[in-house]
């Protein structure tokens, strides 16, 4: 019963359907709620299209309120707790000052360190404000679309389109982690 009041919700009103996800992915990245169900969950409910573009503007809203969250409130929290961790982020300091925009979109591209985490990480570090938000913008656009696609496809019920968004999922990782190669110099 409960589960036809929410498909009748969504067919009947999918601009709140849509808000209602962008909210989810804000509030999930400042809380370090995985994203990745939300993002399955805007494909299943919105399609590839219109389910990729709410994802990208909640991730990136989400995102950019934990790196402000971090730079301006948590810095020795995030210092102290988070990025020991991750102390493997450090070696991108340098290259934060020299190419902050590629390395963030390269970052967003492999899947190395937590979607989530890294807002917060990055925002203790040197990266300009600037590069991480467009980085991330334009990092998360090729990976959303595949896991938003991957939620349409579950819904479908459709192996060849299964198969085909798990592709393009492990193709843009090993791209990630070539381009990670090629500009860790």
């Amino acid at each position: 019963m409960l589960i036809e009041e929410v498909k009748r919700y969504i067919i009947d009103m999918p601009e709140m359907s849509a808000l209602f996800l962008i909210i989810a992915k804000i509030i999930g990245a400042i809380i370090l709620f995985p994203g990745t169900p939300l993002t399955l969950l805007s494909g299943a409910t919105l399609g590839t299209f219109w389910g990729s573009v709410v994802s990208i503007i909640g991730n990136t809203l989400g995102a950019t309120a934990a790196f402000l969250i971090a730079r301006f409130f948590l810095k020795d929290h995030v210092q102290n707790k988070i990025l020991v961790k991750y102390k493997s982020i450090e070696k991108y300091e340098s290259r934060f000052l020299k190419r902050g925009l590629v390395t963030v979109i390269i970052l967003r591209l492999i899947p190395l360190f937590p979607f989530n985490a890294l807002n917060y990480i990055l925002g203790v570090t040197k990266v300009s404000t600037k590069d991480y938000i467009i980085g991330t913008f334009v990092g998360i656009i090729p990976g959303t679309i595949a896991f938003v696609y991957f939620g349409e496809a579950l819904k479908m019920l459709s192996p060849l389109h299964i198969v085909t968004a798990i592709i393009a999922i492990i193709t843009l990782t090993y791209l990630g982690k070539y381009y990670e190669k090629k500009y860790n110099k």
